[in-house]
């Protein structure tokens, strides 16, 4: 499942609940791998919401995502990639329906985030403090 090397790993996601249960355990087992046990809950949660959007909540959903994991020796990074040009836009706190949450609680766990738009899509990526 994926690519692995040291220092960093890569899996397709695809648009099902089975593909973002995957990419949870993919981050779960990786981060375990690196002996990150300790960050392991919010970098799930982050590679959860980033997967969710990216395969959820885009106009090219239905084409899965790409998710990567990389550190250093102060930070995982959880990077998704899908094929929509749709910049994430976090919505208002005071938004008048149940979700719709999820970049504010990457922005939490998160020391920073942010994306890149390419040609042929974008990445999301957010910093996860070890």
């Amino acid at each position: 499942m994926g690519i692995s090397v040291a220092n960093f790993a890569a899996s397709r996601v695809t648009a099902s609940a089975e593909g973002l249960s995957l990419a949870r355990q993919f981050t779960r087992c990786h981060l375990a791998r690196w002996g990150l046990d300790d960050v392991a809950d919010d970098a799930v949660a982050v590679v959860g919401e980033l997967t969710a959007n990216a395969v959820c909540h885009t106009p090219a959903a239905s084409g899965g995502a790409w998710l990567a994991l990389a550190t250093s020796p102060r930070t995982v990074m959880c990077i998704v990639r899908d094929t929509s040009p749709r910049i994430p836009s976090p919505r208002r706190a005071d938004f008048p329906q149940t979700g719709g949450r999820g970049l504010r609680v990457v922005a939490g766990l998160s020391s920073l985030w942010g994306w890149s738009v390419e040609d042929d899509g974008k990445a999301v990526w957010a910093r996860i403090p070890i």
